[in-house]
């Protein structure tokens, strides 16, 4: 639980493992606190108590208990919940403390002692708090082993003198934290009133952005902001959420699909600073990593070993603090490295003492490494979000909860351990194959021999779960060996298993009508076990209540329903705002072609008048960006392409970087290009085309999603439970996609360009109502020319070609 200090009243509300944390005694590891963290601690916990409770008399598991005392003038309320408690005419006469660990590397590590004596600490904590004064309850520590499930049971010794001692000790380590904790809110106070707005000035359309956000933030509401590509949203929202939040000692999360939006943001928030407050930037865990491979355990990674003595005595974080307002992950990665410690935990452990945090969707909403499972479920109780481009939201928080295994990954895992002859590597291999025969057992069992490729299967939880177990105790061995034979490996297909099956079983354990158990056959990973999650509104809905506020915003927001219904927004402490685009209408000519068929089946009797109408409608002057809905659909034209006074590129599957620099690079060399690429890729929505680098777009069809089984078991879902199936599954992502694309065009008052969508489809009512409104003015059929070449040489000519 989160620590609770009056210091009017002069009280505190604690929790147990509040009062047991020591900043040098911190560890890194999958074993001990680590791994269960990850899981298998508490499935131990669980396996040990119910053992107890059918073996021993008055045994009762998860007992939770409140201890009441005054310590030094401080009204003190302990609150906790023991492992196990042994009653006896309703008094407690023992209390057992459950603790799993590998013995082979915790029982005799360099913190053995240090961790045991913590152990026992909570343990006496537990024994006082649940004792008649008169008569102490006996305390037993009980070790389990998670690799071989062996118990060790030790007697501990406790008075009720020592353990006060203690406490006194840990309340005024409390009470001096929150004084400076104090200190530092109120420096915040005064700085919230003067953060300046971070540009020299505040246009009306972000005057009333942040007038919105600001009443939503003083409510404690969260806010749907539909704004134009452009407009300058990110510096009108986050200038009021960063004054509210210092002015209420609340933490900022502005939260990212992509990179490039963290450096907006980060740009932003400096132009802001002037040293009123901290700003950190989160890298992923990957690219943060300074060992030869990602072993988070101090027996395997020399920035693991002894992080916490080493954190404490180098300084490093007030270092870190005192010398920039902001902390960059390149520096902070080089600053770590140089005292040893793992750069990216010292990106966690500057968390509590920045007021702005930049980082990627997955810090936040990612049930395996967001922020919750790393601080507890309270984390962002005092936090405002910031969701950049919501729109990547709903997709991206249903690949959250969709896992998979697939006998790909189990194939490179058994090779890779078929090479080695060792014990340890014999087990992990009979774990590998179990694993294989159980998925290939279900796919056959749900497909058949001779029936589809993919259809609902019988998941066996329970087989999972044994599995689950069995991997995390023979993979501390695997990492024990690996450490000894010096063995580094990147991309280690036994850890791409373990961490498969690791998040395969989390999800399953979740259960809900959320969730299809799929098996597959034939794709690229060959037999293969999904849980498709269909709407993971339960679990993002859960982290934005949890939060004090949220302001999700993008140019493509709309409709509000969709987004508040998939992202588990409340009704009713959600607010919208509609802005329209602030640029003068006569900036933009956008027009429909409605002659073309683009429908999946009709499609191909188009390809020689969709190519004929690109090529007529490209203007010379300029480069235009030609967008299809598949890189099929994208060949078939360029084969009928006329030709054009262009040079013509197309974009192919599988880019590489360095290609997509180079295409990016032509379109910057002042010759006109012609640029044919797909929606939701990289030239569609991944990059800016600052100043004149893009003259035109035509998106060709409105991109709907690909129909297949997965698409039609979310518009089963949607049909049920929001009576909206065919929209929210294919009519909003589709037309998402092209108002995204066209978004690339116009982003300033001074853009210029036109805007064409191709295919009857885009006048259909359905379709028409999810374009924007600027483009419409009310009316779709404003769209329609009589001559769509003459008004596109028209337009050009009345701006001068540009």
């Amino acid at each position: 639980m989160t620590v609770v200090i009056d210091a009017a009243r002069r009280s505190i509300r604690a929790g147990v493992g509040d009062l047991i944390g020591d900043p040098s005694q911190r560890s890194i590891g999958l074993s001990g606190s680590g791994l269960s963290r990850l899981w298998i601690g508490s499935e131990l916990h669980r396996r040990v108590q119910t053992d107890l409770e059918t073996t021993e008399p008055g045994f009762q598991s998860e007992v939770p208990t409140v201890l009441e005392i005054e310590v030094d003038g401080w009204s003190v309320e302990i609150s906790g919940r023991a492992d196990g408690v042994v009653f006896e005419d309703g008094r407690a006469v023992r209390v057992d403390e459950i603790k799993s660990l590998h013995f082979a590397v915790d029982l005799h590590n360099l913190y053995a002692e240090e961790r045991l004596e913590r152990f026992k600490r909570q343990l006496s904590l537990y024994a006082l708090m649940l004792s008649d004064p008169d008569r102490p309850a006996a305390a037993r520590l009980i070790l389990v082993d998670i690799v071989t499930q062996e118990e060790q049971d030790e007697d501990v010794a406790w008075s009720a003198e020592a353990v006060h001692a203690w406490l006194r000790q840990q309340i005024h380590r409390l009470i001096a934290a929150e004084q400076r904790r104090s200190a530092r809110l109120e420096e915040l106070k005064l700085a919230a009133e003067r953060v300046p707005f971070p540009h020299a000035e505040q246009r009306p359309v972000q005057r009333e952005i942040g007038d919105m956000v600001a009443e939503a933030l003083a409510e404690e509401r969260h806010l749907l902001l539909r704004a134009p590509t452009g407009c300058g949203k990110t510096a009108a929202v986050l200038h009021p959420v960063v004054r509210s939040a210092l002015g209420r000692g609340q933490k900022v999360f502005f939260l990212t699909a992509k990179t490039l939006q963290q450096r907006i943001a980060v740009a932003t928030a400096g132009a802001m600073q002037a040293g009123l407050f901290r700003s950190l930037q989160l890298r992923a865990k990957s690219k943060m990593c300074a060992n030869t491979e990602i072993i988070c355990h101090e027996e395997f990674c020399p920035y693991a070993r002894e992080y916490g003595i080493k954190l404490v005595r180098s300084g490093l974080l007030k270092n870190l603090l005192d010398s920039d307002e902001h902390q960059d992950p390149d520096r902070i990665f080089a600053t770590a490295k140089e005292h040893e410690v793992c750069p990216f935990e010292v990106s966690l452990d500057l968390l509590p003492d920045v007021d702005l945090v930049v980082c990627d969707y997955n810090y936040v909403f990612d049930p395996t490494i967001g922020l919750g499972a790393l601080a507890g479920g309270d984390a962002l109780r005092d936090a405002v979000l910031v969701i950049d481009e919501a729109h990547n939201l709903v997709d991206r928080s249903r690949e959250y909860f969709s896992p998979l295994i697939s006998s790909a990954i189990l194939e490179r895992a058994r090779q890779f351990l078929s090479t080695r002859s060792n014990p340890v590597f014999e087990q992990l291999a009979d774990l590998v194959d179990e694993l294989a025969r159980e998925v290939r057992d279900r796919v056959s069992e749900c497909l058949g021999d001779e029936g589809p490729d993919e259809g609902p299967a019988d998941l066996q939880p329970d087989a999972v779960s044994d599995l689950r177990i069995a991997f995390d105790g023979a993979i501390l061995s695997y990492f024990l060996f690996k450490r000894e034979h010096e063995i580094w490996i990147a991309d280690d297909p036994v850890l791409e298993v373990f961490f498969a099956l690791t998040r395969f079983h989390r999800v399953l354990s979740l259960g809900g009508d959320e969730f299809v158990y799929m098996a597959l056959r034939n794709g690229p990973g060959g037999d293969t076990l999904k849980i498709f999650c269909r709407d993971a509104s339960r679990f993002v809905g859960e982290v934005l209540e949890g939060s004090a506020s949220s302001i999700a915003m993008s140019a493509t927001l709309e409709p509000f329903d969709f987004y508040r219904d998939l992202l588990g927004f409340d009704a009713h402490r959600t607010d919208e705002l509609y802005v329209s685009s602030p640029f003068p209408p006569e900036n933009r000519l956008v027009l429909a072609i409605t002659d073309v068929d683009t429908t999946y089946r009709r499609r191909a009797a188009h390809y020689d008048r969709i190519a004929s109408w690109i090529a007529r409608l490209s203007h010379p002057g300029g480069n235009v960006l030609t967008l299809f809905p598949s890189y099929a659909f994208l060949e078939a034209v360029l084969d009928r392409l006329p030709p054009v006074k262009h040079e013509v590129i197309a974009q192919r599957p599988g880019a590489t970087d360095a290609e997509q620099r180079e295409i990016l690079g032509a379109l910057g060399d002042g010759k006109p290009h012609l640029l044919l690429a797909v929606l939701g890729g990289i030239f569609a929505e991944g990059v800016d085309y600052p100043g004149d680098m893009l003259s035109q777009v035509m998106v060709v069809s409105p991109g709907l999603p690909q129909y297949n089984l997965e698409r039609e078991l979310l518009k089963g879902y949607y049909d049920e439970f929001y009576e909206h199936g065919f929209a929210y599954a294919y009519l909003i992502p589709g037309l998402t996609r092209v108002v995204q694309a066209a978004g690339r065009l116009l982003r300033s008052e001074d853009d210029r360009g036109v805007i064409v969508v191709m295919g009857r489809r885009f006048l259909d009512p359905r379709y028409a109502r999810l374009l924007p409104e600027e483009w419409t003015l009310g009316d779709p059929s404003n769209l329609l020319h009589d001559d769509p070449e003459a008004a596109v040489r028209e337009f050009f000519a009345n701006h001068g070609n540009f």
